[in-house]
């Protein structure tokens, strides 16, 4: 049920995102807000003693005392919503139609100041016909650091386990600021231009700060669906990848700093495709796969136009789609080489659309992506791609996975042996879901004849 709530949560944000681009009867904004209530009244007929109701505090979402940590990365524009309302979060209490959550959209799209008080906001919710929405009062710190007003926000800190959600935290900002910088660079790819490479660059510094575990074991706890915004999450997760290859291969800070941001950039020329072609559910016909594969000059061009955007990062954008044989799109001229972070950014990109969900296909596990990848003879450079499976294993960080013993589990982190990770237990073997912060960790690698039995979603692929 966690997960219902998760994937609720971001389409919330997600429908605010689309309004924001487009107007209340277009057709994304419509399905977004379909999508919500048909979800919604499943989770309230499966659970009706559990109201959708979740908590913002500090920026991110909270929910039995837990910081939700991927819908805090992809959910921003709802938690921006949150503190302009002045509110500590929400209460959704069926019946809702369609056109309820379209209200919701438009209000948070296009409210860009704060409300003087909750109040206003409230009587704004029932004016607009949101009065089954409700807003609660905001968390507030008492005598001694004491939560008050709802239910306790920070993470609980008594459980025994080896990490908490708590753990990762402070991380939870810093992907935050991938996902709005994509999101910004990738909106203004496609109207004017004014793409910021320097707030990508600061980003992309930010990331290779945090600890060198820190970038792959956050991704344990993000879990989101991103319906056909995915190009966001594909970038996002590319240059979270391209820093774990290059801390692999040993390159020093500067350099995995432009690799970051290499990472964030390059699909910037998919901003100038057209909708329809980007998101075909379908295999593309000669003419659009012949606009599909424009994206990489596109990109090239606009980070050109910028005047801000390195070698590196042009490179990424222009040769992302080039093997390592030369061949691949665009055409390569015979003085063009490929530069090394370039290959890095090919290895991850092809990674992650493998073991991705799209519109037209199924994610892979990882042991078929490793395969198709080492199949495909010159095709990558074979040092990144080695570090690749180093880095992440048969099991990458956030897989979700059922060992041998029938419990269910999220692989924390990699180990020595490729198919033998760290897993957070999340399920005992009759299948109950266990309590937040209670769930033990196993590492595999200690644990004689228990392995992993079957793998159900692929981490670092999204959902």
């Amino acid at each position: 049920m966690e997960q219902h709530f998760s994937d609720l949560i971001i389409l919330l944000a997600s429908g605010i995102n689309q309004r924001r681009l487009y107007f209340d009867d277009h057709p994304k904004v419509q399905a977004f807000s379909r999508d919500f209530i048909t979800k919604l009244n499943r989770l309230v007929a499966e659970n009706p003693d559990e109201p959708f109701t979740f908590g913002v505090y500090k920026g991110k979402f909270v929910r039995h005392g837990n910081y939700l940590v991927g819908p805090s990365i992809a959910g921003r524009s709802l938690i921006s919503f949150a503190e302009k309302l002045g509110c500590g979060g929400f209460s959704f209490n069926p019946p809702l139609e369609p056109e309820n959550i379209i209200a919701f959209f438009r209000l948070a799209a296009t409210t860009k100041e704060p409300f003087s008080d909750l109040d206003t906001a409230r009587r704004l919710f029932v004016a607009e016909g949101l009065d089954r929405i409700v807003l609660a009062n905001p968390f507030t710190e008492g005598k001694g650091g004491k939560i008050e007003e709802g239910e306790r926000p920070v993470p609980n800190r008594e459980s025994e386990s080896e990490y908490t959600v708590d753990d990762f935290s402070s991380l939870v900002d810093i992907y935050q600021g991938l996902y709005e910088i994509v999101s910004h660079n990738n909106l203004h790819a496609s109207r004017d231009g004014n793409i910021d490479v320097v707030g990508a660059l600061t980003t992309g510094e930010k990331l290779v700060s945090a600890t060198s575990n820190g970038v792959m074991d956050v991704m344990q706890f993000i879990r989101y669906p991103d319906y056909d915004s995915y190009t966001i999450g594909h970038s996002v997760r590319v240059g979270a990848l391209s820093v774990v290859v290059g801390q692999r291969l040993g390159l020093d800070q500067e350099i995995l700093t432009e690799l970051a941001t290499a990472g964030l950039l390059h699909d910037l020329g998919k901003g100038r495709i057209p909708e329809e072609i980007l998101f075909k559910p379908g295999k593309l016909d000669p003419r659009e796969r012949k606009i599909m594969e424009s994206h990489p000059t596109l990109g090239a061009q606009v980070l050109i136009a910028s005047g801000e955007a390195d070698e590196i990062m042009i490179s990424a954008a222009w040769g992302h789609h080039i093997r390592q044989d030369g061949r691949g799109y665009p055409p390569m001229p015979e003085w063009y080489r490929p530069c090394f972070a370039t290959a890095i950014i090919h290895v991850c990109d092809v990674f992650e659309a493998l073991t991705a969900a799209r519109p037209y296909k199924k994610p892979l596990a990882p042991r078929h992506a490793y395969e198709i990848m080492f199949k495909d003879r010159g095709a990558f450079d074979p040092r990144p791609l080695a570090a690749l499976v180093q880095a992440l294993g048969l099991y990458p960080p956030g897989s979700e996975v059922v060992l041998t013993d029938g419990s269910r589990g999220v692989v924390a982190h990699s180990g020595n042996d490729l198919d033998k990770p760290a897993v957070r237990i999340t399920h005992d073997q009759l299948g109950r879901q266990l309590a937040s912060g209670t769930g033990q960790y196993v590492d595999l690698a200690r644990e004689g004849e228990l392995g992993i039995a079957d793998i159900l979603l692929v981490g670092t692929g999204g959902s």
